[in-house]
């Protein structure tokens, strides 16, 4: 984790307001505190300047407020916690309890501040973590939190080194059929399970491809079996639908191709238990990848950046905005010929900020684009996660007729298809009626994901 160099306060602070501006200058004047930082008010200023424009809040109690100022390390960051929570604007009227600040000096590396931003909303959102910070009333010693998840105690090993000689039956046939089957891979959908244990019971062939919402789980502990880790949406999704955003995402980022077969491993997270065995021969499965495009994926576009858009777009479409449902369309890719077919049906809001402040791999840019989805229109997006607009009128010019659309399909999917036969963008759309998120390539429907079902309120609580 790059993030962890730059905690200039190791133990998270324990802030006394339940407001949202006070609770701000509050953890920022701890931070000036301890660096000595000049020019205090302006800092402030932009902190909460940058708060009116959109708020920083991502989810599950977190808030990650940011700006730039005359600091000597490149980044710096601090941590506070409400046990009782801050009132922080926040959609569904959400209470904050961890907040993350990060200051960055002016000339700091646009990408690398984003990466950071990343890395802080997986690790604060990881169950372990957001357990220890809001369990305890004495300090909390991020850095240890760290370490522990990096090197597990001796009692962790010694249930480890115990895990490794009882093989879970469904492991053990996964590995069987991997080894029938000759398969290239292994494809694990890790957040069924709790645990990382289960990694144990692998041999290290063929490679193992885990999918999870929460990468830092992995990438703490640093397991050298694993060949790759892909980010998916926190969205508990059907198997299906699992399966369908795992293999995708597996080819985009070249860790499979049409010839590959793959073993998935699935299951229910609310039982805790891998229940479904599924092998996958790409080309057989998902040839309509490989007819309806030469690449399934535009050049341009960033694996990460499409990981995000998916994302984002079940999130929308479990989530709406306000109790309402929400439809909309995300282009993305091969912006300079798609920019050629849109008309602005509203004053971008977009326009005028610096790329950094709209790169969809900004974690406080989330509640923004879902604010901005209820807006008719498209969102269109380079390559590498930039925004150049919303609420975009698409206008696509067909020098041929395109096959026709599944039923119930209307305006929003035809547009899309549209967009993406005559340009080599991608074209997500969200289906108001349903929910369903569809990806068009080449203006025909490369892929469908319903709408997970999610039953209690509570469950969409936890996972927004």
């Amino acid at each position: 984790m790059t993030f962890e160099q730059y905690l200039a306060i190791p133990t998270v602070i324990d802030l006394k307001s339940e407001d949202k501006v006070e609770a701000l200058k509050e953890l920022s004047l701890v931070l000036f505190k301890a660096l000595d930082v000049r020019k205090q008010k302006a800092i402030i200023e932009e902190i909460l300047k940058r708060e009116e424009a959109s708020s920083t809040f991502i989810g599950q109690g977190l808030a990650m407020p940011q700006a730039h100022g005359p600091i000597k390390e490149e980044f710096v960051i601090a941590v506070g916690r409400s046990l009782g929570g801050i009132k922080y604007d926040a959609a569904r009227g959400a209470l904050v309890h961890v907040i993350v600040l990060l200051i960055a000096r002016e000339e700091a590396d646009n990408n690398k501040q984003i990466q950071i931003l990343s890395e802080l909303a997986t690790f604060f959102k990881t169950d372990a973590v957001k357990e220890q910070i809001l369990a305890f009333e004495s300090p909390v010693d991020l850095i240890k939190i760290i370490e522990s998840l990096k090197h597990p105690s001796v009692e962790d090993k010694a249930t480890k080194i115990a895990a490794k000689k009882i093989v879970t039956p469904i492991i053990s046939a996964a590995v069987t059929l991997a080894r029938e089957t000759k398969a290239n891979a292994i494809m694990i959908f890790a957040d069924t399970v709790r645990e990382n244990d289960f990694i144990d019971q692998f041999r290290m062939k063929p490679k193992l491809i885990v999918v999870t919402s929460n990468k830092a789980r992995f990438e703490l502990a640093r397991n050298r079996k694993i060949a790759a880790l892909i980010q998916v949406p926190s969205i508990p999704a059907s198997r299906t639908g699992q399966i369908k955003i795992g293999i995708l995402l597996a080819l985009s980022r070249n860790l499979i191709d049409r010839e590959s077969k793959v073993i998935c491993l699935s299951g229910n997270s609310s039982n805790g238990i891998f229940d479904t065995i599924v092998v996958i021969d790409v080309a057989m499965e998902y040839e309509f990848f490989f007819s309806s495009a030469q690449a399934i994926v535009p050049s341009d576009v960033k694996p990460e950046v499409l990981e995000r858009i998916i994302g984002l777009a079940q999130e929308i479409a479990v989530e709406g905005r306000e109790g309402k449902p929400v439809g909309t369309i995300f282009v993305l890719g091969d912006t300079n010929s798609v920019n050629a077919y849109v008309r602005q049906l509203i004053i971008n809001p977009f326009r005028g900020y610096s790329e950094a402040e709209r790169n969809v791999l900004d974690p406080g840019l989330v509640e923004t684009i879902k604010e901005f989805a209820s807006i008719d229109g498209a969102f269109v997006i380079t390559g590498d996660g930039i925004i150049l607009s919303a609420g975009s009128y698409l206008r696509p010019q067909l020098t041929e007729e395109l096959p026709a659309l599944p039923g119930g399909f209307g305006a929003r999917h035809a547009a899309a298809a549209g967009i993406s036969a005559c340009t080599n963008a991608l074209a997500i759309t969200i289906s108001e009626s349903t929910g369903t998120v569809t990806i068009f390539k080449n203006g025909v429907v490369m892929m469908s994901i319903a709408r997970p079902v999610i039953r209690e309120k509570t469950l969409i609580q936890r996972y927004l």
